[in-house]
């Protein structure tokens, strides 16, 4: 049986949609960086099926946090808004450093690691909100 990740966010309890969804977010980040490609927030809400940008704060948020957390380039520095560049949620890097990072995250061999599971994106996530908040 195929499962959807629509399918699995309706089975996921609160605090595990966004890392079910970050997952699905790594996948087709991981395939734009490989392509040197950015990718609007406009696309990931119609991925997700998001009217608004607004749950991508915490889908992100995964994916930032697990990068930090793992020593891997900001994967979600290609993810920009209508201005072309990251919103305010992006803390991973300055904007001095953002074409830097991109470049890294181009450049950067993800087919060759194994993708995060949903608990370590999840885990990623409250250990980083919590780094925040000290």
């Amino acid at each position: 049986m195929v499962i959807t990740f629509d399918k699995l966010v309706e089975e996921k309890g609160t605090g595990e949609k966004s890392a079910v969804r970050a997952l699905q977010a790594w996948i087709y980040l991981i395939a734009k960086a490989s392509n040197r490609q950015i990718v609007t927030y406009k696309e990931l809400c119609d991925l997700m099926g998001y009217s608004d940008a607004r749950p991508l704060r915490w889908i992100l948020g995964c994916i930032m946090y697990y990068c930090e957390q793992n020593n891997l380039p900001p994967l979600t520095v290609i993810v920009v808004n209508e201005k072309g560049v990251p919103g305010p949620g992006f803390t991973s890097v300055n904007w001095e450093e953002y074409h830097q990072a991109r470049e890294e995250v181009f450049s950067y061999p993800w087919y060759k690691i194994v993708p995060p599971t949903i608990d370590e994106l999840r885990e990623a996530r409250e250990i980083g909100q919590t780094g925040d908040e000290q």
